[in-house]
């Protein structure tokens, strides 16, 4: 895996976080005097996916989705979790195209059908197509040491790494740790 800027590299470590909106990243991470309507982009430019539960999702409507998704680089990826309550035929589904990672199906929970789906394969951890992995994991207060043991510890097969519970400032610290171990 590498994490370089080409946007046709579907090999790269994605690194994301969990939900959106989060009120605390408006003054922890976005600059000042960045348009509500550019924040997405602006976290596009910083991170490689965007886990997002049912409840962000279903309060998006398509033409949202649809400008997220045309900002975004060809890389990109979305994860939704999908509850049981969902449905399949939803419009929004078609608004992510290619941007769509998966979706995030618990045992029993029938996913829409032609979609990629992730099940539960271990805590705070997804299995996909081709064995491919999503990994959430809660980083706050973790020093680079612990982040480092964390990210050497990584199954090769990990396609995607989300922090839920820090501000997608620490992506960069991240990203910097995963390219100099070379595991990405």
């Amino acid at each position: 895996m590498n994490m370089e800027t080409d946007d046709t590299d579907d090999a790269r470590l994605l690194l994301g976080m969990v939900g959106w909106p989060h009120p605390e990243w408006v003054e922890a991470y976005f600059p000042e005097d960045l348009p509500e309507d550019w924040r997405f982009t602006y976290y596009a430019n910083e991170a490689g996916c965007l886990l997002l539960p049912a409840t962000d999702w279903q309060a998006l409507d398509a033409e949202t989705i649809a400008d997220w998704c045309e900002d975004a680089p060809a890389f990109f990826r979305f994860w939704l979790e999908w509850p049981a309550s969902a449905d399949p035929a939803d419009a929004r589904l078609a608004a992510f195209g290619s941007h769509l990672g998966g979706v995030l199906a618990a045992p029993g929970n029938a996913a829409p059908a032609g979609l990629p789906v992730w099940r539960p394969a271990g805590e705070q951890a997804w299995r996909g197509p081709g064995g491919q992995q999503l990994v959430r994991w809660r980083v706050a207060g973790e020093d680079l040491r612990g982040l480092r043991q964390r990210l050497q510890a990584l199954p090769v097969q990990v396609r995607a790494l989300v922090l839920e519970d820090v501000s997608p400032a620490r992506l960069g610290e991240l990203r910097t740790l995963v390219e100099l171990l070379g595991i990405a």
